[in-house]
């Protein structure tokens, strides 16, 4: 019997790095940083292309590398429940040379922050909005938190529709241990809630928030609060005005206001709750 040996020059259709994973065939390096690295690959299970997120060698000093492995396998299994149109599909996980990876579905388009840099319309706007909020639905209908919600983790199709990424930072609320330590701030400081940027306890109201800040970013092509530091950033978010907007934008600031409220009890209580008022006003 004759066995097959792959060839050297086979095997680099197969490299991501210093990773070999075979089935998927590398086709650009994205991104890398933190403790992962991002590829453009072609899945020969799917047929298509595909964005792989590898779990790298790099630690954070702060964080215990077997959290980084849970934070890496929670992102999937929180995924595996959510089956909605605008949240990421994945096709697969996998173990390769001691790395784990996440193969998902690829934005040819790229994400909102991209889209951002031309003007968006008033009525788009709230039509992503109401996008992200049945994200937001579906997320929190499991019982999942995303915490690090911003236009870099909201990714479009050809068609039109948006995706939510990125559940990294995620928390299942019904867990009685969290892999994050109490106080500690994570996410970005531009959209985190009051809340979550002073490690106060957080619900789904602290991802309304930022889907507030993204929504008034999208409206008037700047962001509500900006400093010179992180912290400042944070302090304007629990003390500062609710920011001003244009006299013709009436329709979408009584949103816009709600969404970003300082107090959770003073925001819309659920994305449900906003979509509802969205298609009544629509």
């Amino acid at each position: 019997m004759m066995l097959f040996r792959a060839r050297p020059e086979n095997d680099k259709l197969y490299r991501f790095g210093p990773i070999t994973i075979r089935g998927q065939r590398h086709v650009a390096d994205l991104a890398s940083g933190g403790s992962s690295m991002v590829y453009l690959a072609e899945s020969e299970k799917a047929g298509d292309l595909v964005v792989l997120k590898v779990l790298g060698e790099t630690v954070d000093a702060n964080v215990e590398p077997h959290q980084i492995f849970e934070r890496f396998l929670q992102e999937y299994e929180l995924l595996q429940r959510i089956r909605h149109p605008n949240v990421v599909r994945i096709h697969e996980m996998g173990i390769a040379d001691d790395h784990a990876y996440i193969a998902m579905e690829y934005f040819p388009v790229g994400d909102l922050r991209k889209r951002m840099r031309d003007p968006i319309t008033p009525d788009q706007a709230l039509d992503y909005a109401a996008q992200i909020a049945r994200a937001l639905s579906a997320v929190h209908q499991v019982g999942v938190l995303h915490r690090d919600l911003k236009p870099g983790n909201i990714l479009l199709r050809n068609d039109g529709s948006l995706a939510l990424i990125d559940f990294g930072l995620a928390k299942h609320v019904m867990r009685s241990a969290d892999i994050t330590a109490a106080g500690t701030i994570f996410g970005t400081p531009y959209y985190i809630s009051p809340e979550q940027g002073h490690g106060d306890p957080v619900d789904a109201r602290s991802d309304l928030y930022s889907l507030g800040v993204i929504l008034y970013e999208m409206l008037m092509q700047k962001r509500p609060y900006t400093a010179s530091t992180p912290m400042n950033i944070i302090y304007m978010h629990r003390n500062s005005p609710l920011p001003e907007m244009r006299p013709e934008l009436e329709k979408q600031r009584r949103f816009v206001h709600k969404l970003l409220a300082k107090e959770p009890r003073d925001r819309f209580q659920s994305a449900e709750e906003l979509l509802e008022e969205l298609q009544q006003k629509s």
